[in-house]
């Protein structure tokens, strides 16, 4: 890409993002890109990793060449995600000028751009994947650890042996032999079997 080209593309990449203050996801962006054509966009860019990877990391290099760029002309601040790519109006102190990115100075290298092997790619993707399947486990630990703590009338912050305390009190409260409610004391039982394992 020569020099003009690279001028185009950015001030390309302004005007998207200008056009689209909610922000957009990368699929859609580099969409718009091509339908303009800065960059070139095929059925192949979507459905070949190598030649994903490609587009990938010229864009977001062109990205966070126009974050500094715009940051140095005090216009906009980029906010550069992997769900959401964004400008948002320059303001001395905002919280994105202080963050430090560790993904900058990766794109700025092209050299990572072309030393990457397919082998390389292949090993990023599986990484990326586990750290999402990691994260998505989380999220759902949380949502029902959440739910078992709301049927256990409890919140966070809480410990293991506060919640047994209520466990214990509430097992006793409802346990049929009492007079209480068969349906009541599973649930509390299987709250408590959740717990257990969040707080393993």
């Amino acid at each position: 890409m020569n020099t003009l080209q690279r001028s185009r593309l950015l001030d390309t990449l302004q005007l998207v993002l200008e056009a689209h203050p909610q922000g957009l996801n990368e699929h859609a962006l580099i969409k718009a890109l091509g339908d303009v054509g800065v960059i070139e966009v095929t059925t192949q860019t979507f459905s070949d990793t190598m030649t994903l990877f490609r587009t990938h990391f010229l864009v977001y290099n062109a990205l966070y060449e126009l974050k500094d760029e715009l940051i140095r002309k005090a216009h906009w601040i980029l906010e550069i995600s992997a769900v959401n790519i964004k400008l948002h109006p320059y303001e001395f102190g905002h919280q994105l000028l202080s963050q430090k990115d560790p993904m900058r100075d990766y794109y700025l290298d092209l050299s990572a751009l072309q030393e990457t092997t397919e082998e390389e790619l292949d090993d990023m993707l599986r990484n990326f994947w586990k750290k999402i399947d990691i994260e998505e486990e989380k999220q759902v630990t949380r949502g029902l650890s959440s739910r078992a703590l709301k049927c256990l009338d409890l919140e966070e912050p809480i410990t293991f042996a506060e919640i047994k305390k209520q466990y214990r009190k509430l097992a006793m409260q409802h346990h049929p032999d009492r007079g209480g409610d068969a349906t009541k004391i599973q649930e509390i039982n299987e709250a408590m079997e959740v717990l257990k394992a969040a707080f393993r």
